[in-house]
């Protein structure tokens, strides 16, 4: 039940406000038409020339981040597809609250783009509590600080800990665009976290038992980890990056295979490289495109001890299912698998399903293990509400407070179907139908305000016994 607060502070709104449509979910042609007051299909042929960009709204966020966006520019060629892009682009970059690009004309053959955008909080301490495997013994408290926007640049600082159950505290930095041309990107960090073991071999019991309790008798991991990540863009979505890492990892109680050293310490540098794609339309909660993700990780490099690999892949896709004209359904996909690739795979660089951040839904409590893992979750994503605008001036009980009466807040939902199957096993184990675990169900999407999108699933566990579950999450993700 993460980050219930948010849901308290806006969840009660949105029944007493006054809504607006999300030009985003309405058709190109429906937009257009409002704007321009005549059939958009004839815009392209018109031959418009954009004779300036003027932009509004933006009181921290510096012009050239807005600019550098836009396939439209001065001088250039007014075209629906550029104008399309642009909106989505610019409110992608996740500094805003709403976006509206209106063009207005100058001459005969010449409009003016306002690009008008509502900025939204960039420094938010986001407090979190949670209970882990329903044992009220691994209750945790986190805050974390995050600091958007840094210096108006879309640069990102982050800042956070958890205490009580698996405690941790982590910085790091985030710089989107590094040489006008280049475009390069960089992140740093570091961290260092307590963690109770979550191996059921490494304690002797069986994979599928019930996660691993509180009381029994455990080992913890301690680790200390920096990292930089490097990358470039190449066009508009695709990438490449490669990451640097360096770990400390030590446990509390050594024995064979928990690490690789025989003293109980592992240190090694972690070389890794990647490529990405994404072409979805909202990040937040695509309703078309596709992300693709692949990353090889070298662990131990030069390292005589440490010395094994993991390649990952990733790959969202959402595929637009029209009903009516101006009423579609999503179907959306996530597939993630992990594989590793050396002689020797320590314990804390095993994979699971079941604990509570790794599940297949309806299986959560109950822990598989392995070197390896496959997971495909899918959702029928059916609109109840599309996403539109609540304006702050017009929630009742909050429309005096002045930081909060200026914000338009994004909100949506959505009435899901849901269906997961994923497995786990080791190197040297042959992939069985019977290792697969699948659950289905029903959820409910609600879009929140910053990006997140509180989910509230109802899933039953597709096995011998049949077992309901309901999860809650607070998530950016999927």
């Amino acid at each position: 039940m993460k980050y219930i607060f948010l849901l308290v502070l806006f969840a009660p709104f949105v029944l007493f406000a006054q809504v607006e449509p999300d030009p985003y979910n309405e058709s190109l042609n429906d937009s257009l038409q409002k704007q321009f007051e005549e059939n958009a299909l004839k815009i392209d042929t018109l031959n418009l020339k954009v004779s300036s960009i003027i932009i509004t709204g933006n009181k921290t966020t510096k012009d050239d981040i807005i600019l550098r966006e836009m396939h439209l520019k001065k001088d250039s060629r007014f075209t629906l597809k550029e104008y399309s892009e642009d909106l989505l682009s610019i409110y992608n970059l996740a500094l805003f609250t709403k976006v509206d690009i209106i063009p207005v004309p100058v001459g005969e053959k010449e409009i003016a783009l306002n690009v008008d955008v509502k900025e939204r909080w960039y420094i938010l301490p986001l407090p979190n509590a949670g209970i882990e495997e329903g044992e009220w013994k691994k209750i945790w408290l986190s805050m974390n600080l995050r600091w958007d926007n840094f210096r108006g640049r879309n640069e990102r600082l982050n800042a956070g800990f958890r205490v009580f159950y698996n405690p941790s505290v982590s910085l790091s930095y985030y710089v989107p665009w590094i040489g006008e041309k280049l475009h390069l990107f960089m992140g740093i960090g570091g961290a260092w976290q307590r963690q109770r073991n979550r191996s059921l071999t490494a304690v002797g019991r069986e994979s599928g038992s019930n996660t691993i309790a509180y009381n029994d008798s455990n080992y913890e991991n301690v680790q200390y980890k920096a990292e930089l990540t490097l990358g470039r863009y190449f066009g508009k979505n695709f990438s490449v990056f490669t990451e640097y890492k360096f770990s400390h990892l030590r446990v509390s109680q050594y024995a064979p295979g928990r690490t690789v050293s025989a003293d109980g310490v592992d240190r090694y540098i972690t070389l890794g490289a990647g490529i990405s794609w994404d072409s979805r339309d909202i990040n937040e909660y695509a309703t078309k495109g596709l992300m693709f993700r692949t990353l090889y990780e070298r662990y131990g490099f030069l390292d005589e001890e440490v010395n094994f690999g993991r390649f990952i892949l990733e790959n969202q896709s959402f595929i637009p299912l029209p009903v009516t004209k101006n009423y579609y359904l999503t179907l959306a996909s996530k597939l993630y698998t992990s594989l590793a690739m050396g002689a020797v795979i320590p314990v804390y660089n095993h994979e699971y399903l079941g604990y509570s951040e790794d599940y297949v839904r309806g299986w959560k409590g109950k822990a598989y293990e392995g070197d390896d893992v496959f997971t495909v979750y899918n959702e029928l994503r059916i609109p109840v509400i599309k996403p539109r605008y609540i304006r702050g001036k017009d929630m009742i009980l909050v429309k005096d407070i002045p930081i909060v009466k200026n914000l338009d807040i994004r909100h949506g939902l959505y009435f899901t179907l849901i269906y997961d199957i994923g497995t786990v096993w080791y190197k040297n184990e042959k992939i069985s139908s019977k290792r697969f675990y699948s659950g289905a169900g029903i959820g409910v999407n609600i879009i929140a305000p910053f990006g997140y999108v509180l989910r509230a699933d109802w899933v039953f566990r597709l096995g011998k016994p049949t077992v309901g579950e309901l999860n809650f999450s607070l998530s950016a993700k999927f």
